[in-house]
C-alpha cells in the first residue's frame, strides 16, 4: 500500500520548510510528497525546495495560479500515485510517528477516513494571546472524545491532518472548490451522508505552527463565518443539523453595548500597555473573548 502526502501552500516561504523538516525522519513511510504551490510568485522558491529536499524526501512540486485550498487539494489528489492520501496543511509540525500511524489505520480498517489532531502546541504559546488560544482550544477538546468515530452528534473534523484511500476521495468527488473556506466541513458531511466511517484520533499529532495576533484571528473568524454562510446557502439542509454553526443575532441592547465596548476592548487587549498587562489572566482572557465576539460578527 503506497502513501502520497499532499500539502497545498499559498505562501511556502512562511512555514513550509519547518513542516518538511518534521517529515524527513518519516521519509521511509512516504512514497511521494506532493506540494501544490497555489501562487505563481514562488517558482524560484519551488526550485530551491527541490534542491534542498529531493535527496531526503521523494518530493514533487507543482506551482499554479492562485485557485484556493479546495482546488489545490483536489489537484494534489489527482496527481497522487499512492493508494492512501494524507493531507497536511503547510504549517503542520508532524510528530515522528504520524505517517506510520495513519497508515496503520488503513491497513487495519480499509475504506475509512481518518482525522488527527489539528490544534496548536501548548508548549509553543509564548505570548499572552497565544495562551488564550490554547485555553480556547482546550475547551473544544473537552467537548469531543479523544479517539472515536465521528458522527453528526459529535462532529469534529478537519482536513489539515487527514488520510483516506484515493479511491474513496474520488468516490466522494473531492473537495467542493466553490467554497473559499470550510470545504472540509462540507466534505465530511457528504461522507457521513454516504455512511462512510470517519475516525478521529487526537493522538495522531501534527501541531498547527500558526500563532496569529488578535486582529488577524478576528479577520480569519470573519472569513470563516462568511464561508459557512456560503455553504449553508448552497446546502440549506445542513442547517438542520448545524444551526449552532452560525453566530446568533444578539438582542438590541447587546448590540448597543457591543458598539460601546468595541473600541476600548480592542485597544486594551491588542496592546501590551501596563494597564492591560497587570490584569489577572481570567480578566485578560475575558477581554479577548469579548473582543472576538464583538468584532467577528460585523
Amino acid at each position: 500500500m503506497k502513501t502520497s502526502v499532499v500539502i497545498p501552500s499559498y505562501n511556502p516561504a512562511l512555514k513550509l520548510p519547518e513542516t518538511l523538516e518534521k517529515l524527513i525522519p518519516q521519509a521511509s513511510f512516504i512514497d511521494e510528497l506532493i506540494i501544490i504551490i497555489d501562487n505563481n510568485n514562488y517558482n524560484e522558491f519551488a526550485k530551491s525546495l527541490l534542491e534542498k529536499y529531493s535527496s531526503t524526501l521523494k518530493i514533487r512540486i507543482f506551482p499554479q495560479p492562485n485557485s484556493g485550498r479546495g482546488k489545490s487539494r483536489n489537484r494534489g489528489a489527482e496527481l497522487a500515485g499512492g493508494d492512501i492520501i494524507i493531507f497536511l496543511d503547510d504549517d503542520m509540525l508532524a510528530e515522528k510517528n504520524l505517517i506510520e500511524r495513519h497508515m496503520e489505520y488503513h491497513h487495519k480498517n480499509p475504506g475509512i477516513i481518518v482525522s488527527g489532531n489539528g490544534y496548536r502546541n501548548p508548549e509553543s504559546a509564548n505570548y499572552d494571546f497565544g495562551k488564550f488560544l490554547i485555553n480556547m482550544e482546550n475547551g473544544w477538546k473537552n467537548k469531543v472524545k479523544g479517539i472515536g468515530e465521528i458522527t453528526f452528534e459529535n462532529f469534529n473534523f478537519t482536513a489539515c491532518n487527514m488520510s483516506l484511500p484515493k479511491s474513496l476521495f474520488q468516490q466522494l468527488g473531492g473537495f467542493d472548490a466553490r467554497f473559499s473556506d470550510g470545504e472540509d466541513f462540507d466534505f465530511a458531511i457528504r461522507a457521513l451522508n454516504k455512511n462512510i466511517k470517519i475516525v478521529y484520533d487526537n493522538t495522531l499529532i501534527a501541531w498547527h505552527n500558526d500563532w496569529p495576533t488578535l486582529r488577524n484571528f478576528i479577520s480569519r473568524q470573519k472569513e470563516y463565518t462568511q464561508a459557512k454562510n456560503e455553504i449553508f446557502k448552497i446546502y440549506p439542509e445542513y442547517l438542520e443539523r448545524f444551526s449552532n454553526r452560525l453566530p446568533a443575532t444578539p438582542p438590541f441592547y447587546k448590540k448597543i453595548a457591543g458598539k460601546l465596548l468595541k473600541v476600548p476592548i480592542t485597544w486594551f487587549s491588542s496592546t501590551h500597555n501596563s494597564i492591560f498587562a497587570v490584569l489577572p489572566r481570567k480578566a485578560r482572557f475575558l477581554f479577548y473573548q469579548l473582543t472576538i465576539a464583538v468584532n467577528s460578527n460585523d
